[in-house]
């Protein structure tokens, strides 16, 4: 064993040195896109290279909506309904949701009942300039909440769109939808811990946190490890990215498996997803 494998009391992380992946559990990411975002280069956005990713580094599967859907979600949506059809047993859905292009709601939400795969709303307050807390969200939240579905949004810190305390108000309001803090609100990343801490349908979402030195081992410590997700925006990052900042973090590898397997499975069937819930390991 090396000596980095020696000094490091994690059997996850010296199994991850010794063998370049881990084979004793799958990893769930729960924070990811497909296809090409305008103006960057990624390698690997294609669903076939990300299918290859998944594969090469034991991702077991994923929930992902299309970069499309963030602007033209009629579109966009299709695209990440395709992929769920494709590899039934490897994507899970978020619908996306543009407050800008909120006609035809209703009939946009009879489809999301009826499209096997989706678990949740996908919100980009940030990128569309619209508070979170803002009246066309509204009917997405009635639904979600009446459903108890997942909802991910990016969150930012001294945000005007999304910041923590506007999730804070929205969560109390709203007790059925699980709340997932996309980037758990950076430069306010304290407040986003403390929600999580003190509200049970709010969890951290680790994707682009892991530049952020002792932010996961601060995570488990105030709020749990039952409280914080994996997710890595693949394919914008190698998931292999932040699992190191997982295995690497000082936390125990019981915690470990909380973040990168257990609460997305154990989320899931919470919500009672009706097409793949008797699948979920």
């Amino acid at each position: 064993m090396s000596r980095l494998g020696m000094s490091n009391k994690s059997k996850l992380a010296a199994e991850f040195i010794e063998t370049g992946r881990l084979s004793s559990i799958s990893i769930i990411d729960v924070h990811t896109h497909m296809g090409p975002f305008h103006g960057t280069y990624m390698p690997e956005t294609s669903l076939e290279a990300m299918i290859h990713t998944m594969d090469r580094e034991n991702i077991e599967w994923i929930i992902s909506s299309a970069h499309s859907a963030l602007f033209d979600p009629i579109l966009g949506n299709g695209e990440t309904e395709a992929a769920m059809k494709q590899y039934p047993d490897k994507i899970y859905g978020y619908f996306a949701f543009n407050p800008h292009y909120d006609n035809d709601l209703e009939e946009r939400l009879a489809h999301f009942q009826q499209t096997e795969g989706y678990v949740g709303f996908k919100f980009l307050p940030d990128r569309h300039l619209y508070p979170l807390d803002g009246d066309k969200y509204t009917r997405i939240y009635e639904y979600a909440h009446e459903h108890k579905l997942m909802l991910l949004s990016h969150t930012w810190g001294h945000s005007p769109y999304n910041p923590p305390g506007m999730v804070e108000k929205l969560a109390k309001k709203y007790p059925g939808i699980t709340f997932l803090l996309g980037h758990s609100a950076p430069g306010e990343s304290d407040y986003a811990i403390q929600i999580a801490k003190t509200l049970p349908n709010v969890y951290l979402d680790l994707c682009d946190t892991g530049r952020l030195n002792g932010i996961i081992k601060k995570m488990v410590q105030e709020a749990s490890s039952e409280k914080v997700i994996f997710g890595t925006d693949l394919p914008w990052y190698d998931p292999h990215y932040m699992l190191g900042s997982v295995l690497f973090s000082g936390i125990d590898d019981a915690d470990m498996a909380n973040i990168i397997h257990h609460n997305a499975v154990r989320l899931l069937k919470q919500k009672g997803n009706k097409q793949k819930g008797n699948k979920l390991t």
